[in-house]
């Protein structure tokens, strides 16, 4: 049948120059229709299938797209079966790729390229007695095996047996699905020769793509280019894959996009990106449609090798590591090391850890691979860059590529749902979720402390030598990773993520550990006092290794990321259940009822309130005058309340978080920022005013510019001065990252001089914020007041008040914010 195929596709005859004739001519190939009718009844995913061909995969894969030739449209079946014959026969002449490519070019030419096979033989393409032989086919199929002629996916398939009593009152059923997926660990996948991604989305004509915002900087004109070549539409959709972006929202937004972009249940889309965009990704398309299949085009370590073929696909939430999940394994991973070379080695680090991950557990031979080239992979990223001119290094990258993706898969593919916890691959994943995103950590370095911790348990239970402790301790200190972080001495936190493990776990700790190096063993059993013990033992360990077991560029905002430990820290604490210590109550009178309590404590504090104005008596209300009273405390709040009042207010966007991390990576003072708190004040401040523009005297680095962007409806603005040129760039580049950019005017310069612009062509705002140089509080009052940039029932906040008590004493700013508060008290405007 490949024979006959091969012959036909050769044919350059002037019948065979349009695809109709050239598909017309193999469906009618008596030797091609057998094959077709065989393929389409044999279970294609099952064990023996893969027996049968595991000498070639091309050709294994392309019989179980064969095998549902009837749902295909007419390009795809075309590629099949182009492939197939390529795989079988493509080695004898030079020229059979070119020839094959010229039958899959003429086939997609042809109007009909979209058109179902099915519909193709019923639409007269065939002579009416073969017509009516792949008829009878189909009905056959219908009933014996309906996935070959009506498939939602041909990518999955499901079974199951049901038993029921005779009055059918008890039901017992089991059920399977079957999911196939391939995996490339490939070079050059963009460059617009190789045909990877042009067989999925060229008979499609279009590719919607999910893209890391950081993958379209380096590599969006790649991306366009390689589809504009190929004649195929890419429509982008780009959002933030940062740690900080791991969370339902994103989730929410990927779905709204899919939905507005019309993607079909059975089209798949591009995910383009590294760890997080792949777990984020992925699980909208499980969600959408409950199962719509996707490509994954990886760009970083994690994703390469690890999150990027994994099924398991998921989001944060609440402070814990991947809460929320679906089952949904990518149809193909494409695995692409030349992307490394744009990666920040930080990022290439912590990648790493995975690899360790899976030669500590699954293979021993990998292990050596990387005591053997060490820390070049990182210095060089993975011989990407294109200064290494050493083959033997090349193929050594590829190796431990293949070697770490093919341990993964084989522990992963073979317990799909979770069904077990005996998973290698969770190496390293027992206690680090609890304190990765509360210490702000990068995955790897938290991967990293937890491998090593546990490789210690293993050896206290003799399952490895020290010298092979040794060997792991030395290996992930010398790929420059952390063994140890100072957040591991809290040993409540650390113990409470084993307790939340053994839930995820379905009751047990099933801790893998290394059982001999390139094997696995499990730990189940480990009391709290034995973790104190355990960890304080490790911890001297570690204090022997390199800068104390911590590894190089541990957190996420050193490496240019945002800091999710904010987000992470909240729910920790509320998580926690316990009250601080100055929020218990010490009133042993406890009233029997709760309206003799509200009556006691009412007049409780109606008299402190009358005593605070001086109105019982003789006690003295406070004196105002030309200075600031005496105020010894150094802030007017108290820090569980502060601190309370903060884990109860929403969190911050991604965008204003993206603020943080950039002031704190420029190094800038960080106390300038207005922070969530006063952030989230500013937002709701501004719903609830209706406004629709506002001046913010004093941008900074933007939070509180995005903050009120984000209030304001579509239509609105916001118009931000800032005098220092160095600030306003940050601000700037925050600013074009976000959502909010269109509704954002950053004006550098002196604020009062773009004030008296701004009134001169009749501008008005609803808002004006002040929070510049206190010195100028009261000049920008004024000029708000007087020239009628404040808008009729506007409003003018000003920020930092209240520092007119807080600040040194010789502190001009205390003196000048006391003479702006007495100013706007005695103002009767």
């Amino acid at each position: 049948a490949v024979v006959a195929a091969d012959e036909i596709m050769s044919m350059t005859s002037p019948d065979l120059s349009n695809g109709d004739a050239a598909i017309k001519a193999l469906l009618e190939n008596h030797q091609v229709r057998d094959l077709l009718f065989a393929v389409s009844r044999l279970p294609v995913f099952s064990d023996e299938m893969a027996e049968a061909f595991k000498d070639d995969l091309v050709v294994l894969g392309m019989l179980k797209q064969i095998k549902y030739f009837n749902a295909l449209p007419m390009s795809s079946f075309a590629i099949a079966v182009a492939r197939l014959a390529e795989a079988r026969m493509g080695g004898k002449t030079a020229d059979k790729p070119r020839t094959y490519n010229a039958f899959i070019d003429a086939v997609i030419a042809s109007p009909n390229c979209k058109t179902r096979m099915d519909a193709m033989c019923k639409a007269g393409l065939l002579n009416g007695e073969m017509q009516a032989e792949y008829k009878s086919n189909a009905e056959h199929l219908e009933q014996a095996d309906p996935h070959a002629v009506y498939p939602t996916s041909i990518y999955r398939q499901c079974n199951g047996h049901t038993s029921a009593t005779e009055d059918a009152s008890v039901i017992e059923a089991v059920m399977s699905t079957t999911i196939t997926t391939t995996i490339h660990v490939e070079h050059g996948v963009l460059n617009p020769e190789n045909r990877l991604l042009y067989r999925v989305y060229k008979p499609l004509g279009r590719v919607v793509a999910i893209i890391d915002d950081k993958v379209e900087k380096y590599y969006g004109e790649a991306l366009d280019h390689y589809f504009k070549v190929n004649g195929i539409k890419i429509q982008k959709l780009i959002y933030g894959g940062n740690e900080v972006d791991k969370d339902m929202h994103n989730v929410e937004k990927i779905l709204v996009d899919l939905k507005s972009s019309g993607v079909a249940r059975n089209e798949p889309v591009l995910v383009v990106g590294g760890g997080v965009i792949a777990d984020i990704g992925g699980f909208a398309c499980a969600l959408y449609h409950r199962n719509t299949p996707y490509v994954m085009l990886c760009t970083s370590i994690v994703s390469g090798i690890d999150a990027g073929p994994s099924p398991r696909t998921c989001s944060d939430g609440f402070g814990y590591k991947n809460l929320y999940g679906a089952y949904h394994p990518p149809i193909l991973t494409l695995t692409d090391r030349t992307f490394f070379s744009t990666l920040h080695p930080g990022w290439l680090r912590h990648g790493i850890a995975e690899i360790i991950k899976m030669a500590c557990v699954k293979d021993y031979s990998l292990f050596c691979l990387l005591e053997d080239v060490g820390v070049q992979l990182v210095t060089d990223q993975f011989g990407s860059t294109g200064d290494n001119t050493d083959p033997e290094y090349d193929r050594k990258c590829d190796l431990i590529i293949a070697k770490a993706m093919e341990g993964y898969v084989r522990a992963e593919y073979g317990n799909l749902w979770e069904t077990h916890q005996c998973r290698p691959h969770a190496f390293g994943h027992t206690w680090s979720p609890g304190y990765e995103l509360p210490a702000g950590m990068l995955h790897g370095h938290a991967v990293g402390t937890c491998m090593g911790y546990s490789t210690y348990l293993s050896y206290l239970e003799g399952w490895v030598t020290k010298d092979e402790m040794d060997r792991v301790l030395k290996l992930i200190s010398l790929m420059e990773l952390s063994l140890w972080h100072p957040i591991m001495d809290d040993v409540d936190l650390c113990y409470a993520s084993q307790e939340k493990i053994v839930d995820k776990r379905g009751g047990s700790l099933c801790a893998p550990v290394p059982k001999e190096l390139g094997k696995c063993g499990y730990i189940q059993e480990l009391s709290k006092e034995r973790f104190i013990e355990t960890m304080a033992e490790y911890k001297k360990i570690c204090a022997t290794y390199p800068r104390g077991g911590i590894g190089i560029e541990v957190h996420c905002a050193e490496v240019g990321l945002e800091d999710p430990s904010v987000e992470a820290k909240k729910h920790v604490t509320v998580a926690a259940g316990v009250a601080p210590a100055d929020q218990l109550s010490t009133d042993t009178n406890v009233s029997d009822s709760y309206n003799e309590w509200i009556e006691k404590a009412q007049s409780k504090r109606s008299g402190a309130h009358n005593e605070r104005l001086g109105l019982d008596g003789d006690a003295a209300r406070l004196i105002l005058g030309a200075e600031p009273p005496a105020f010894e405390a150094d802030t007017i709040f108290k820090d569980t309340v502060e601190d309370y009042s903060t884990q109860m207010t929403t969190a911050a966007s991604s965008d204003v978080d993206r603020v943080v991390a950039a002031t704190a990576k420029q190094g800038m003072f960080m106390p300038c920022m207005v922070g969530q708190l006063e952030g989230q004040f500013l937002k709701m401040f501004v719903q609830t005013a209706k406004a629709k523009t506002v001046l913010d005297i004093g941008t900074f680095t933007g939070y509180s510019a995005l903050s009120f962007a984000e209030g304001l409806p579509s239509d609105g603005s916001v118009v931000t001065l800032e005098s220092d040129e160095k600030i306003a760039a940050v601000a700037k580049e925050c600013f074009e990252a976000s959502a909010q950019a269109a509704k954002i005017d950053l004006r550098v310069g002196n604020a009062a001089a773009i004030m008296e612009e701004l009134a001169g062509v009749g501008q008005k705002f609803d808002i004006v914020f002040i929070d510049a140089d206190k010195d100028n509080y009261a000049a920008y009052y004024n000029l708000a007041m007087d020239s009628g940039l404040l808008a009729d029932d506007g409003c003018i906040l000003a920020d930092n008040s209240l520092c007119a008590l807080v600040y040194d004493k010789d502190d001009i700013r205390r003196q000048r914010l006391h003479e702006f508060n007495m100013m706007v008290a005695n103002d009767d405007r």
